[in-house]
């Protein structure tokens, strides 16, 4: 029905774009749009891919032989891939206390959030940001990022600013996916994979626990995963009673 009604607005706007000479650039528009809704899971993760890039070149990525660098691969040693999705680790050096996971694999951690994390604590966050990718709540967000930017190509169209998007866009679509919240039943699927990444790797359950009740601590900073993953007291309390029932205790 949705498809139906996507494929249908955008034939009118199309016959509304004729008399502006504009109907080329803006059926590119609408096919853009459309291809959004149809977008396969590969193809939604070669998009991410050019989201990741183009945010990675517009971030401070600390270099291989840097502390953190190598702190992080030390920790992440252990996972390579999630069901079939390799996975590639590296460190944003900025202060925000955050982590993204990318429906493609990339996952990039904030120097602030190492500064203030235990490695068994922040092992328990990058798992919870691997969950997202797993159970494809990454891939549901990205999917929605693209589509408003899709949706965003074609209402501009008439001016006959479309065709393939810019590096700003993609990195706009980035940012609009690591902003966005994920549900509350999202979160906690995702949280009960931090610790079973934590059992995986022999570290210590309850750090799932402990990094919420840092991030709670920390809330005040605003921003990251404050606002995108806030963690509440349910979740800190579910996280402590998944580590009592864990397969590692």
């Amino acid at each position: 029905m949705k498809k139906t009604l996507i494929a249908a607005t955008l034939v009118t706007l199309g016959l509304s774009g004729c008399a502006a000479n504009g109907n080329d650039a803006l059926l590119g528009a609408g096919l853009t749009a459309l291809q959004g809704f149809t977008l396969s899971k590969s193809q939604l993760q070669a998009e991410a891919s050019l989201s990741a890039k183009q945010m990675d070149a517009e971030n401070k990525l600390a270099p291989a032989n840097d502390a953190y660098s190598k702190r992080l691969t030390r920790l992440t040693r252990g996972l390579t891939s999630i069901d079939g999705t390799p996975l590639n680790f590296q460190v944003y050096l900025d202060d925000e206390i955050n982590a993204f996971a990318m429906p493609d694999g990339t996952v990039r951690v904030y120097s602030g959030l190492m500064d203030v994390m235990a490695d068994d604590e922040l092992m328990a966050v990058i798992g919870h940001e691997v969950g997202h990718i797993k159970f494809e709540h990454s891939l549901n967000r990205f999917k929605t990022a693209y589509l408003t930017s899709a949706a965003r190509q074609a209402a501009g169209a008439m001016g006959g600013t479309v065709g393939a998007l810019a590096a700003s866009e993609y990195a706009e679509i980035g940012t609009q996916f690591i902003g966005a919240r994920f549900s509350q039943k999202d979160e906690l699927e995702s949280d009960a994979y931090g610790v079973e990444v934590l059992c995986q790797l022999k570290m210590d359950p309850y750090a799932a626990m402990r990094a919420q009740q840092k991030l709670m601590q920390h809330a005040g900073s605003g921003g990251g995963l404050f606002s995108s993953h806030p963690s509440t007291a349910k979740r800190i309390e579910l996280a402590r009673e998944t580590a009592a029932s864990s397969s590692c205790r």
